[in-house]
């Protein structure tokens, strides 16, 4: 897949990683002109519908975490059987291969890398997620110290995935708990004994336990104690040697409960009053169990025994004939109490025949036809049976198809015949199963819409914000609510640009205009031109007009007025008193160069001997060649000035003397 582009945006450089369920490459964002990692899955698991759908949800359930030490997943998708997920890239190699590179770690760097590690092992199982393939190749050490785990939500899909679809089972089985290996349930302490393992390999350099198959070393998991790591590193302290021994309890209920409690033990493990502490013993079951008497065999036990016995007369011979004339009658007494005994039996055998063969309505049990429930709502379903002498018994069950509350199959079934009072056990559908609901706010809309690719049914509304556009704003459901994704409606609001209803600026001033449209976010384009109806420095004219909707940071022109136009100068000749002092016209020739294609905005202002120390005004409007010519009148006491100003800077001045 080198030099390919996933989804016209991730650009693949290189191969960096690869596992038995997907390949890791190194890649860049076009979009936002990033390096990012894009984990593609491999073919064979593509044509598994049931393991894409879980790898989908579990990858999106994935990006609820939000930690330091978690490698970010940024997007999800897929393209023309692609599967991928586009996560942070981090620089810098696996705790794999910095354990292969220099063995054992030291014992202030174990500890530092382990608490980060179990920080976020907690933070993923205080969102209801067990990673379930702990292991130092999904651990990366970045190049500043900092550990970062991933494949969260990807171990919890590969386990519904069959054995057959792998072989890479060898890499994982040495950080399998015992579990995981026996195929139990997998919780939060499974973890634990995974990162107990981890722990025992950094500090020693070596796995606990080695095999020639992935069998053999499971088989270890289940039946063997993970050995002492002070007998391969004797600068272990005992305090931490027993962070090890608890954490790989085979037992689970003897390990830590949690990984927080886990971290806690590591933070003070180094302290040296606790470098000697007593070495950890799993609790004994046996303390109660009642002991053994042992036999008496001495002599001298057996008089102080005998002692202990209720002293009786000496029986002699004599005695013993005589007494057995008195031994018959108790034989006799014996006798009659069998023969009443058997008489009774007798009696109570007859009265049972005698009742079948005269009495056989009263002692016969009725039988019943069940009727067929299935598809009914369990109320009622429950209700007709118990109404046909039946007892009912309830199993709830997710079920993709059959609607909540309504019974999937029964036992026994529809139309079989049965006693009355017999129990009847029906499955009842507690709906299609239900995801959390992940967090798509603060995303792009096109990103949201990617990672809710499951969700049929989705609304958006727009509303203005000073966020970015297109930015997810809120969102319904909550996050982390549950939700069946076939049926859930998703609320989505994002931002778009804000607009302002532009007021009419007619008739401010120059400066109330710029202070109207600076606090509303507008820019202003400015022009002056004379007017004998609007007074100097006031609005003429506005566009876009009044009452319009524009957006932010849009340009609204506004036409200035100068005042009324100055008399012409004849006119000004014939009312100034006449002139001592002699005068003179130039041409003021003003080139006008721009670049092909550009449209600037050009103002001239001069001033001579006529303007009486106004200056006059061209703008662009009067502009209709490259060259702009001016009749310039100056004295010995008044020079010409003409400046250029070109898109609002002033460019260039022209000065002509008498």
């Amino acid at each position: 897949m080198i030099g390919t582009r996933i989804n016209g945006r991730y650009h693949i450089l290189e191969t960096i990683g690869g596992g038995g369920m997907a390949y890791v490459y190194k890649a860049r964002d076009v979009i936002l002109d990033r390096i990012v990692a894009v984990k593609v899955l491999q073919p064979q698991f593509s044509r598994d519908e049931q393991f894409i759908k879980r790898f989908r949800r579990e990858a999106q359930a994935a990006t609820s975490l939000a930690h330091p030490n978690v490698v970010s997943i940024f997007d999800v998708g897929e393209e023309e059987d692609v599967y991928y997920i586009v996560m942070e890239y981090v620089e810098g190699p696996t705790l794999k291969e910095l354990i292969q590179d220099r063995g054992a770690l030291s014992l202030d760097e174990t500890v530092d890398i382990m608490m980060q590690v179990t920080s976020a092992i907690a933070h993923a199982h205080a969102n209801q997620i067990v990673h379930r393939d702990i292991k130092p190749h999904n651990i990366l050490i970045s190049s500043e110290g900092e550990a970062k785990v991933t494949d969260f939500g990807i171990a919890r899909a590969m386990s519904s995935a069959t054995i057959t679809h792998t072989n890479s089972v060898m890499g994982s089985v040495h950080y399998l708990s015992p579990e995981q290996a026996r195929g139990g349930v997998v919780t939060y302490r499974s973890d634990i004994y995974s990162l107990g393992i981890v722990l025992y390999e950094m500090v020693t350099g070596q796995v606990p336990f080695s095999g020639d198959t992935a069998v053999t070393i499971a088989l270890k998991h289940l039946q063997e104690d993970v050995p002492s790591p002070k007998k391969v590193n004797r600068l272990i302290p005992q305090s931490l040697e027993n962070i090890i021994l608890r954490s790989t309890a085979k037992d689970a209920f003897h390990r830590y409960e949690s990984a927080l409690e886990m971290g806690e033990d590591l933070e003070t493990s180094l302290e040296p009053a606790r470098a000697n502490e007593p070495k950890f013993v799993i609790p004994s079951e046996e303390d109660d169990v009642t002991k053994a008497i042992p036999i008496i065999k001495n002599d001298n036990t057996i008089k102080d025994l005998d002692a202990t016995i209720e002293a009786r007369p000496p029986v002699n011979k004599a005695q013993k004939e005589e007494a057995k004339p008195e031994e018959k009658p108790k034989k006799k007494k014996k006798n009659r109490w069998l023969t009443f005994i058997f008489v009774l039996f007798f009696l109570i055998i007859g009265s049972g025949v005698a009742a079948f063969a005269l009495f056989p309505s009263l002692l016969k049990v009725d039988e019943v036809e069940v009727i067929n429930v299935v598809g009914e709502e369990v109320e009622e379903a429950e209700t007709l049976l118990k109404d046909l002498g039946l007892a009912v018994e309830l199993e709830r069950m997710v079920h993709e198809e059959v609607p909540k509350d309504h019974v999937i199959r029964q036992d026994p079934a529809g139309g079989s015949v049965v006693k009355v009072g017999s129990r009847v056990k029906l499955f009842v559908s507690e709906g299609q199963e239900k995801f959390e609901m992940p967090e798509v706010v603060g995303m792009q809309r096109e990103r949201a819409e990617r990672i809710l690719g499951d969700f049929k049914n989705i609304e958006w509304a727009e509303r203005e914000s000073d966020e970015t556009p297109g930015v997810i704003l809120t969102q319904v459901p909550e996050p982390g609510t549950p939700v069946i994704v076939e049926e859930t409606t998703v609320y989505l609001t994002y931002s778009v640009e804000q607009t302002v209803s532009l007021n009419n600026l007619r008739g401010l001033t120059e400066r109330e205009a710029y202070n109207y449209l600076d606090g509303v976010g507008l820019l202003a384009k400015v022009t002056y031109a004379h007017s004998n109806d609007v007074q100097k420095d006031q609005v003429i004219s506005q566009s876009p007009s009044a009452f319009i909707q524009v957006k932010k940071g849009s340009e609204v022109a506004l036409t200035i007025s100068k005042g009324p136009e100055p008399k012409k100068q004849e006119e000004k000749k014939e009312e100034r008193e006449p002139e001592t002092e002699p005068r003179r016209t130039v041409i003021s020739t003003i080139p006008i160069q721009v670049d092909e294609g550009d449209d600037p905005h050009i103002l001239i202002r001069y001033e001579d001997a006529t303007t009486d120390g106004e200056k006059v005004h061209f703008d662009d409007r009067l502009l209709e060649s490259d060259t702009f010519r001016i009749n310039l009148v100056v004295t010995p006491r008044n020079d010409a000035i003409v400046k250029l100003y070109i898109n609002g800077e002033h460019y260039k001045d022209y000065t002509y003397t008498y």
